[in-house]
């Protein structure tokens, strides 16, 4: 099929309907193409790596300024930051990260999908 000046062509080998299971030629079912194990780690983008690892410093400063004293109440972090009260909760509480995972986001070696809502959310369940 011709789509503007792009060739489109349906009968890629790693997209026929020859086969009814994922696998490969020699046969072996259960393989997912083009895909890789959900366990490897890869290396992360270094943007969302600055993310996560900013995200951390943020909590632990807002941890650190309430133990001081030097703010009493979420509230005076949400509305000099200019974000929600939950926003600040949740940050704050990526400062009680394990120290393994701390590591692991600042030498970008998180395992695929742990990011920042992620890290969020698991210590509220």
């Amino acid at each position: 099929m011709l789509v503007g000046a792009i060739s489109i062509s349906r009968s890629c080998a790693c997209h026929s309907s020859s086969s009814s299971t994922f696998g490969d030629a020699d046969g072996k079912a259960g393989r997912r193409p083009h895909r890789s194990s959900r366990n490897e780690v890869r290396p992360e983008r270094p943007e969302r790596r600055l993310r996560v690892v900013s995200a951390i410093a943020r909590g632990r400063r807002w941890l650190d300024e309430m133990i001081s004293g030097s703010v009493t109440h979420a509230e005076q972090i949400a509305l000099r930051e200019r974000c929600s009260v939950r926003h600040v909760k949740m940050t704050i509480s990526l400062a009680f990260l394990a120290p393994k995972l701390v590591r692991a986001a600042v030498e970008g070696r998180l395992p695929r999908g742990i990011n920042i809502a992620r890290l969020r959310d698991a210590l509220a369940e």
